[in-house]
């Protein structure tokens, strides 16, 4: 992480977190892989509050079909999404939490959390679940 900066563009998008907290911290923030498990309202916040602050990547699993309670329950998920039968849990909030900050990777890993071996937790920082 030494030597590593920030770009301009980083720079310029986190000014004031990084008048906050500094940029030590933006720097070790954006390197940082988050793994969310298990999608609710509570989650959504979450997950808009690590994306717009500029952590490095952010992986979703939530195999769960969008279903009306899901719609009611959270804020990314759009009264039109419920028209796209099919879509997981994961797909939506990844669709969505995209378009809040462009620099950072969101991806869905489809399963189960539990079914996981822990080879492939290990590439996390934080598990969420």
């Amino acid at each position: 992480m030494d030597g590593e900066e920030l770009t301009a563009q980083q720079t310029a998008l986190y000014d004031r977190q990084i008048r906050v907290w500094g940029v030590d911290a933006q720097k070790r923030l954006s390197k940082a892989n988050v793994l969310v498990s298990g999608l609710n309202g509570t989650l959504a916040e979450f997950c808009k509050n690590i994306v717009l602050a500029g952590v490095g990547s952010l992986t979703l699993m939530d195999d769960r079909l969008v279903n009306e309670d899901a719609i009611h329950a959270n804020f990314l998920i759009t009264p039109e999404e419920a028209k796209h039968s099919g879509s997981s849990l994961a797909e939506v909030y990844c669709n969505a939490l995209k378009e809040f900050n462009p620099m950072v990777h969101v991806s869905v890993e489809k399963g189960d959390l539990h079914q996981l071996l822990r080879v492939f937790l290990d590439k996390f920082d934080v598990v969420v679940y």
